[in-house]
């Protein structure tokens, strides 16, 4: 309701007292607003794709339809039944993180096996662009992590860069360790890059700029969410800024032995 306690003038304890309660308040108010605001962005995502699939299935159903235009229907709405699949497996996960519930089966994990994995993965979708993906990566490099989560990561950012990236160019995938006990995975390309005024928001659910570079490509809009969500839950982080000369760069920090489900998961919202 935005209501507060009065606070007397008196600088005692009655008065910290109060000034404490509404911080408390405060502080309840604003994530009952962000709660909000997740729900009502999570229907908006999910009505679309109900719609085009109701869409489509009505048309299937009306008379005098030919053989291939039931195909087309028919794949269709198995194209939007996948999205919304997606999208309510990026929610559970979220919805895990924010909970402080376990996600991760994290073992000893040999990064440049996986890396070159993703990569090979990218490069059907990207060679259609007329893009490469490239990898570099000191061998052996290895990491205690989630395989599945940090191929999901991975994959997410590749698919990312490879449909933004131009006709001709490399998108590059960087893995370094430094002495400090850190992994780092960087994926970078030269597209368009992340508008400045969007760069402070790139890890808040649903929120996207209106431009080539953030406008939605069939995507759920939670990409770097569940990106941020996958490297707090390791104990790292991740990061996302636009390269000199033109281009985007997100990063992907992780401890070399990652805590599982590090208690830091609040922060991505």
């Amino acid at each position: 309701t935005g209501r507060r306690l009065a606070v007397p003038s008196t600088r005692d304890e009655i008065a910290a007292l109060g000034a404490t309660l509404n911080g408390l308040l405060a502080r309840l108010q604003e994530a009952l607003e962000r709660e909000r605001g997740f729900v009502a962005d999570a229907g908006h995502e999910l009505r679309t794709p109900l719609a085009i699939l109701r869409t489509e299935l009505e048309l299937a159903a009306r008379p005098g339809r030919s053989w291939e235009e039931l195909v087309e229907a028919v794949s269709h709405a198995g194209n939007e039944t996948d999205r919304l699949i997606r999208l309510a497996e990026d929610l559970l996960l979220l919805a895990r993180a924010d909970n402080a519930q376990t996600f991760l089966r994290p073992g000893p994990l040999a990064l440049p096996d996986l890396l070159a994995t993703a990569a090979r993965g990218a490069r059907t979708r990207a060679a259609e662009r007329g893009v490469s993906v490239v990898v570099h990566s000191p061998s052996p490099l290895s990491v205690a992590a989630d395989p599945d989560r940090l191929r999901q990561a991975v994959d997410n950012l590749l698919d990312n860069a490879t449909r933004h990236a131009p006709a001709g160019s490399v998108v590059e995938i960087t893995a370094t360790s430094s002495p400090t006990g850190t992994v780092t995975v960087e994926v970078a390309d030269r597209g368009p890059g992340f508008p400045e005024e969007f760069l402070p928001h790139a890890f808040e659910r649903f929120h996207r700029a209106e431009t080539a570079r953030t406008r939605d490509g069939g995507g759920t809009g939670l990409g770097l969410s569940i990106l941020q969500a996958i490297a707090q839950a390791h104990g790292g982080q991740a990061t996302a800024r636009n390269r000199s000369g033109g281009g985007a760069a997100v990063t992907l920090e992780l401890p070399t032995d990652a805590a599982p489900d590090h208690p830091q998961h609040r922060s991505c919202t």
